[in-house]
């Protein structure tokens, strides 16, 4: 009776279960994908809100010129412009991953 495949399972499973405790060990340590992403947002939210700051100064006439309200305005469309490629690769490599066969 062969009981090889079972040990090799057995041996998979210990070494899936060492790569997840890294894993969490690493973003304990300095933060892990998700902690990125929601820096990136909260920075691509912090643009819109000054490029609207700006905009609503310039309609008042608030001392602000035109030139620093188009370049928040352009700043904020970029970093949004930016989110949204970012977000389709990853949601695009997500699909792939599940497409794969195992």
């Amino acid at each position: 009776m062969s009981v090889g495949p079972i040990s090799n399972a057995s041996r998979a499973l210990d070494a899936y279960r060492a790569q997840a405790r890294q894993a969490t060990e690493k973003r304990a340590e300095g933060g892990g994908f998700a902690d990125r992403m929601e820096a990136a947002i909260r920075s691509v939210s912090d643009r819109q809100v000054h490029a609207d700051a700006e905009l609503e100064k310039l309609a008042r006439g608030d001392g602000t010129d035109i030139h620093r309200t188009m370049i928040a305005l352009q700043e904020a469309d970029v970093s949004l412009r930016t989110m949204v490629a970012v977000r389709d690769k990853v949601v695009e490599a997500y699909q792939q991953i599940m497409n794969m066969t195992i």
